[in-house]
């Protein structure tokens, strides 16, 4: 059953889900890849940018069509304000899904490099 509490835990979840990830991410690069501070503080910010920005696109182009409120029909929801939250979660479980991509990749490129020693 969805209803507002649900809607908004989920989003909630799906926050940290984004702060976890990246956070991994910046493990990743630092420990494994051991690369230098500064040089992992603009390689990472180039990657959360350039990863939002593609969140963006697949929302936008891909999926906003299928969260748009004109076309949602929940019963359980009594406040028309929360079918927006429906699209929010959307786009959060899609830049969560790239932000762990990403760290997963650069794991196994680590992995790799490290292998190769």
């Amino acid at each position: 059953m969805i209803n507002e509490a649900t809607l908004i835990i989920l989003l909630v979840v799906l926050m940290m889900m984004n702060f976890f990830s990246v956070g991994y991410l910046f493990f990743v690069l630092i420990d494994k890849i051991q690369m230098s501070k500064i040089k992992t503080t603009f390689y990472i910010t180039f990657q959360t940018v350039f990863t939002f920005i593609l969140a963006l696109a697949i929302y936008h182009f891909f999926l906003s069509r299928f969260t748009d409120p004109a076309h949602l029909d929940f019963p359980n929801l009594r406040d028309y304000s929360f079918y927006y939250v429906v699209g929010w979660n959307v786009f959060f479980a899609v830049l969560a899904i790239l932000y762990i991509a990403n760290a997963v990749i650069h794991h196994i490129y680590a992995k790799k490099k490290e292998a190769a020693f």
